[in-house]
């Protein structure tokens, strides 16, 4: 199967969204006789060598924009890929990656999917999978014309960074004078947010409703920290105000990766346990041994987690006084 890659290095996340690519491509197109390319628009000011580090396949075409732009970067597409065989193209996780994925198949008169977590080629088209029903249920899809038009889930396969050095420029394109940005009446810059350090911690502590109030969950984030934690809730937790929506974890906040992660109180709803399901090692704390999290984890302790938690940090404060 012939692929093409799409990356926006506009994007704050776009060194992230090439790893979750490149992992996702390892899982479901590692097989022979798959051939790819990357497309990769990137601001005028961005440095090549730093660029093509984000690209996941052997050559690659570099358009230079201004900035972000839907509808120039569909053009632009229009333009390279008009007329082309790709069979199948890969867009970033996220909304954007999510809408340039459907626009793209609706122009090309092909069959688009987004937050998909796998797929398989087979003969009589695409097979792909995605959470549906609130992420309670995977639903299996079959897409049958051509282009196939993808936006993986985030953090669904996990991250793999590209081997650095391995890209070729294939062609490259400067784009940053189109007319096309004449209806755009004015632009506002916004400084970029900061990666969320959760997304990059190696030891995370995941509270839930199980941990019983806003108090008890600062408590949980002190203790945390003392750990040399990050903390994060799950999305009941933060919609009670128990802590700030940028530490939600899950599909609707942060997807990470961590070498170890205590959930506690945590149900293990799907949408949770897909944002901590790639971590190294998950121990949970929960007072029902028949709670998902419990199945889902690599250890667990039936207990109440505010308990727990306190009796290791009491061990840690202990074992710091004893050095």
């Amino acid at each position: 199967m012939i692929f093409k890659v799409i990356l926006n290095a506009c994007s704050a996340r776009a060194a992230e969204q090439a790893a979750e690519l490149n992992a996702f491509m390892g899982s479901h197109l590692s097989s022979d006789g798959h051939e790819g390319g990357t497309v990769l628009f990137a601001p005028v000011q961005a440095p090549t060598g730093e660029i093509l580090k984000m690209a996941p396949t052997a050559s690659a075409t570099l358009v230079r924009v201004a900035r972000y732009q839907p509808e120039n970067f569909l053009a632009a597409l229009q333009t390279l890929e008009g007329g082309s065989d790709t069979e199948l193209y890969l867009f970033p996780s996220g909304h954007a990656g999510s809408e340039m994925a459907v626009r793209w198949a609706f122009r090309q008169k092909g069959s688009s999917l987004v937050q998909v977590q796998a797929i398989k080629p087979d003969p009589e088209g695409l097979t792909a999978a995605k959470a549906v029903y609130a992420d309670h249920v995977t639903g299996t899809f079959r897409l049958r014309r051509k282009p196939y038009c993808i936006s993986p889930a985030r953090g669904g396969a996990g991250r793999r960074t590209p081997a650095a050095g391995g890209t070729q420029i294939d062609a490259e394109y400067d784009l940053t004078g189109l007319a096309a940005d004449a209806f755009v009446k004015k632009v506002r810059e916004q400084p970029e947010t900061a990666v969320p350090k959760l997304e990059t911690a190696r030891f995370v502590v995941v509270g839930g409703m199980g941990m019983g109030g806003r108090e008890k969950a600062a408590r949980l984030q002190h203790i945390a920290a003392a750990l040399g934690a990050e903390f994060g809730v799950s999305r009941p937790a933060a919609m009670n105000a128990w802590a700030a929506l940028d530490k939600l974890v899950g599909v609707s906040g942060t997807m990470t990766s961590a070498d170890v992660c205590i959930a506690a109180g945590v149900s293990g709803a799907a949408a949770l346990y897909a944002g901590i399901e790639n971590c190294g090692f998950i121990a949970a704390i929960n007072t029902d041994p028949r709670a998902p999290i419990v199945k889902g984890a690599d250890a667990a302790v039936i207990d109440d987690c505010n308990a727990v938690m306190e009796a290791l940090f009491k061990l840690v404060e202990q074992k710091e006084r004893d050095r």
